[in-house]
């Protein structure tokens, strides 16, 4: 039921003058159009200015770029040149810090003055800094987080970039300097980032230019800035525009009118952004020249208004008085007061008019009861089935949502239409990077339209190996549908794809376990047979041995034999260590404190043999399952094995990093060339060939670390250096 006052409108509506309703239609199309016009010539204008000035602005930044490496290849040059000079390469590889001080602190000085860089450093590997004449008093300490010096020195060619250091971001260059073809260390030279920088600018092509460093996600705090005091700028409100590294222009923004602002992001070496550049443009100009036009485009179409209102008005009065009669008629029916026909009349246009008000008078009635009627049971018809329709929407939405598998749909031409949100939480894609790439299914995750499963058009079951955004290697069980049209082709496929990930690797480890099983009772049988004849031969050549005359020939010959023998001995003994059966007692590991304790028993040995041990373990290292008493023998005997076969005063390197969940142990040292059969063979049970150097444990290494579910690699690198590459899982 209407309520009065929407009844008073209503009426008041139907109430206006034949007059006002032919004119009011012909005013409002004037003002549409009128309006229409003077806005498209508005804009059209604005949005030319407006690209303009986003063209110019894009050019100051392109320009800022530029500099930047400009300023980079300045700071490259002037590295190489010293790099190249005989003196210092001689000094940097004596370490002579003093003569190196001596030889370019004045060099610097010029430098600085002429030029105007900040940072002249010296470093040595393997990435210690060694001298800096722009800070004297500090140097020494390891510097291996400027990855530009890391490269110089590995990729042995200059690089350069923006890179933050002890004194604050700069643009750098780094040569590495070679002596007689060894690598002395390297050279870096550095010009400031800072308001000098800008300063600079802002003479050379007019803007203003602000720096703000990135301080954290959507955190930046400014850097540096050739603007005078005025209301502070933030620019985390505009980060949400920075789309794939591209500049956001911002043209008169909200309190900056009269300003044209550019937000472009400053990227290191690294090629992280680590700073966001503001260029600032006066356009009060433009805005008056804009403000003016708008001014005269508005008198303009208001005068056209007035012409066109007076002109409808006079046309409008001729054709309204002979219609008002029936227009009155019309009145009444609309409001519902009429319900007789209305009187004849000629059939004109009028007359054709009154006679359809007579036909819908009787259609009226007749409608108006079955409409009441219909809409009484439409309604609750609809309420219900909405509510069935929403409880049972929410349900199927709940349970996919939940499900721990990923269900997927992709059609046919390679567009994935829906992943639930356990897609995400497993391979790691947002749902927006997975839609919006049509060829995202076939390169990540399988077939899209290409595979047999959509030539067959049948439902398959396959497994898939799937690499998710970090990196690691999925295994998955991939169930799907495929949903065919009317002419019986493939338009999409609904999946269900379950992890089995874990299921594999212990299916794996299962199978390498069995084999060790199995290997280790058939070595052992063997070993066992071979025992008593051995024994029973070295008895009786011990005995032949003694009972002959020491002067006799065939007495040499038999001791011979005793000593092959018992040579024989011991290797049985080293073998049947190895493959005897053993139970791991799962703990938490320290390996940092297994290796620590590991190398303070075997101390006096590396002393003696005046060993150079060099140990790369980064300062937080996780802790292992596994059991600390045979990993500590198996390291033990791999220790024993490099410091023993290794000449004397020669190298060992030790390191440990974190992979994948994965511990990764290395131990490389000079050594004795080995054949390939001597790699392939190396933890058979057998004797070096010098004496003093049997580690009888390090054939049982390599099955400790086996049962550990980890595996070891014995490689051989330039020529002569020896490489143990131990790999054990984390968690069992």
């Amino acid at each position: 039921m209407k309520s009065p006052m929407l009844s008073d409108i209503t009426h008041r509506i139907r109430s206006i003058s034949l007059i006002w309703k032919l004119l009011i239609p012909f005013l409002c199309l004037s003002f549409i159009g009128t309006t229409t016009l003077v806005y498209i010539g508005l804009t059209s204008q604005q949005l030319l200015i407006r690209q303009e000035e986003q063209k110019k602005m894009q050019r100051f930044y392109l320009l800022f770029l530029k500099l930047i490496d400009q300023k980079q290849g300045q700071a490259l040059s002037m590295a190489t040149i010293i790099a190249g000079n005989l003196e210092v390469q001689k000094l940097l590889s004596e370490k002579d810090r003093g003569g190196l001080t001596e030889l370019c602190l004045p060099l610097y000085k010029d430098l600085k003055k002429d030029f105007g860089i900040k940072q002249f450093h010296f470093h040595i590997s393997p990435g210690k800094s060694f001298l800096r004449l722009h800070f004297l008093e500090e140097f020494g300490e390891m510097i291996s987080y400027r990855k530009e010096i890391i490269d110089a020195m590995k990729r042995g060619k200059g690089v350069g970039g923006l890179e933050w250091g002890l004194t604050g971001l700069g643009i750098r260059g780094v040569v590495p300097v070679y002596y007689n073809g060894l690598l002395a260390g390297s050279v870096e030279i550095g010009f400031p980032f800072g308001n000098q920088f800008f300063a600079d600018l802002k003479r050379t092509w007019g803007p203003d230019f602000t720096v703000y460093e990135k301080r954290g996600e959507d955190f930046y705090k400014r850097l540096g800035t050739t603007l005078a005091k005025g209301p502070e700028f933030f620019p985390g409100k505009y980060l949400a525009g920075l789309k794939n590294d591209a500049p956001v222009i911002l043209i008169a923004p909200d309190k900056y009118p009269h300003k044209s602002i550019l937000l472009g992001p400053v990227k290191d070496y690294y090629g992280n952004v680590v700073a966001l550049v503001k260029i600032d443009v006066d356009r009060s100009v433009i805005t008056e020249r804009l403000v003016e036009k708008r001014n005269l485009m508005i008198l303009v179409g208001f005068a056209g208004l007035f012409l066109s209102f007076l002109l409808t008005w006079a046309v409008a009065s001729v054709f309204v008085r002979p219609i008002k009669e029936i227009v009155k008629e019309a009145r009444e029916i609309a409001k519902g007061k009429r319900e007789v026909r209305l009187g004849s009349r000629p059939m004109d246009e009028i007359g054709k008019l009154a006679h359809s008000l007579n036909m819908m008078l009787g259609v009226l009635r007749e409608r108006r009861a079955q409409i009441e009627e219909y809409a009484r049971t439409l309604e609750l018809r609809v309420q219900e089935r909405t509510a069935d329709l929403v409880a049972s929407e929410e349900k199927y939405r709940e349970l996919v949502k939940n499900l721990p598998l990923i269900v997927y749909r992709v059609l046919d031409d390679g567009t994935t239409e829906y992943i639930n949100p356990y897609f995400t939480q497993k391979i790691g894609y947002t749902a927006e990077e997975v839609v919006g790439d049509r060829n995202f299914w076939r390169e990540q995750i399988g077939d899209n339209g290409e595979g047999q499963e959509w030539v067959d058009g049948q439902e398959f079951r396959v497994e898939r190996v799937v690499r998710n955004k970090q990196g690691d290697m999925l295994t998955f069980i991939d169930q799907g549908t495929p949903r065919k049209d009317e002419q019986g082709k493939v338009r999409w496929i609904d999946g269900i794809m379950m992890d089995i990930t874990e299921l594999k690797r212990l299916q794996g480890r299962a199978l390498r376990t069995e084999e060790i099983r199995v290997s280790g009772e058939i070595s052992a049988r063997f070993a066992h047979e071979i025992r008593n004849p051995l024994s029973t031969a070295g008895g009786f050549a011990r005995r032949l041995r003694d009972a002959l005359p020491k002067d006799d020939p065939n007495q040499k010959i038999a001791s011979i034999i005793v000593g092959e023998v018992a040579r024989l001995e011991e290797i049985l003994r080293i073998t049947l260590a190895s493959i005897e059966p053993f139970a791991l007692t799962i703990e938490d590991v320290d390996m940092d404190a297994l290796f620590g304790s590991l190398l303070k028993e075997l101390d006096d040995l590396i002393k003696k043999r005046g060993i150079d041990l060099k140990v790369s373990v980064p300062s937080s290292v996780p802790r292992l399952h596994g059991d600390e008493g045979l990993l500590n023998k198996a390291f033990g005997a791999l220790l024993k094995h490099a410091i023993l076969s290794m000449a004397e005063g020669e190298r060992l390197f030790l390191s440990m990093s974190e992979m994948n969940d994965h511990l990764m142990i290395t131990i490389s040292h000079k050594g004795e060339a080995l054949s390939e059969d001597d790699l392939d063979q190396f933890f058979f049970p057998r004797f070096a060939g010098r004496a003093g150097s049997a580690v009888l444990d390090l054939p049982l290494s390599k099955v400790i670390i086996h049962r550990h579910g980890g595996k070891i690699d014995v490689l051989r690198e330039d020529g002569n250096m020896i490489v143990f590459r131990i790999e054990l899982p984390l968690f069992l």
